[in-house]
């Protein structure tokens, strides 16, 4: 396979200008820049590429060699020069540090197109970079999701005090900005992002922002209808029941659900009617003749 043409590393046409050269692997460096790409060896070989061509396109000898012999020119067994012989592109790794004064490669001037494009007459200057994100993850209870908490998590050794926003959701992050790793050489650290598992309540459903419940009644509760007492996550409630309610059937308590943007959202109740054990057979008979009609008449008894 052919190799690719300094030029088209660039991308740059041949006729290109030097400042266009050089504009156009100044933006390539720090895209590809190691330090922005830390652990990434395809960037790291692109860094080395993008450079190699620009040591060679950036010098007017060079480039007029390459122009006639291509990398010929610098190839060991053509008799040229391998224009990074010696250079050591480690030093781009070692977090955030540059090579100074006397890194220099087998051309005798690579340090400088760096003090050119980036500053620094005497060499490269250390600049900051910014850490990495530390990723975490928290478990906390029901009551601390929808009400709200502080919570103390250890990453690293180190305890970090957590807030939780009233109303979170199972699954959701939060983002503790500057809680990450420390920047390199003066940098902005990196961010801490929690992501939140809520443990399941024993009898509190969330769907969304609304809260469900199964709430139990008595037969005469049902029938008769009545006042009772609706557990919310906002604390208990007063609540009617009409008489004659039907098992399965659903009421609602507006805004007594989870905290949501502009106010909360329900409470749902549905009712479960709750027969004795034991009843009396005078009374089983009793209630037993107040259905008229046979509650299953409408179901079908097959497919």
């Amino acid at each position: 396979m052919a190799e690719k043409d300094y030029y088209e590393i660039l991308g740059v046409k041949k006729s290109a200008a030097e400042e266009e050269i050089k504009k156009a692997y100044r933006n390539l460096a720090k895209k590809y820049h190691p330090d922005r790409n830390k652990g990434n060896k395809e960037a790291e070989n692109k860094f080395k590429e993008i450079s190699e061509a620009y040591a060679v396109l950036s010098d007017t000898e060079k480039r007029a060699q390459y122009d006639r012999l291509g990398r010929e020119a610098f190839s060991f067994g053509g008799g040229g020069q391998n224009p990074f012989a010696g250079f050591d592109f480690s030093q781009f790794t070692a977090g955030g540090r540059r090579p100074r004064t006397g890194a220099r490669g087998g051309t005798g001037g690579f340090t400088d197109i760096f003090s050119d494009l980036f500053g620094g007459a005497a060499g490269f200057e250390e600049t900051p970079s910014r850490g990495n994100d530390i990723n975490a993850e928290l478990t906390i209870g029901f009551r601390e999701a929808v009400t709200g908490a502080t919570m103390d998590l250890t990453v690293n050794g180190s305890h970090i005090k957590v807030k939780i926003p009233e109303g979170i959701g199972d699954g959701q992050t939060i983002r503790l900005r500057g809680k990450g790793t420390p920047g390199a050489i003066g940098g902005t650290p990196g961010d801490l992002n929690v992501l939140v598992h809520v443990k399941p309540h024993p009898f509190f459903e969330r769907r969304g922002d609304d809260i469900y419940i199964d709430l139990p009644v008595t037969v005469g509760e049902a029938v008769r209808g009545a006042e009772i007492e609706v557990p919310t996550i906002h604390g208990p409630v007063r609540a009617r029941i009409p008489a004659g309610t039907q098992g399965g059937q659903t009421f609602r308590l507006s805004g007594k659900g989870v905290k949501k943007k502009g106010g909360y959202g329900d409470h749902y109740y549905r009712v479960e009617i709750v027969v004795p054990r034991e009843v009396p057979s005078d009374v089983a008979e009793k209630i037993e003749s107040l259905y008229r009609e046979n509650p299953r008449a409408n179901l079908k008894s097959s497919l």
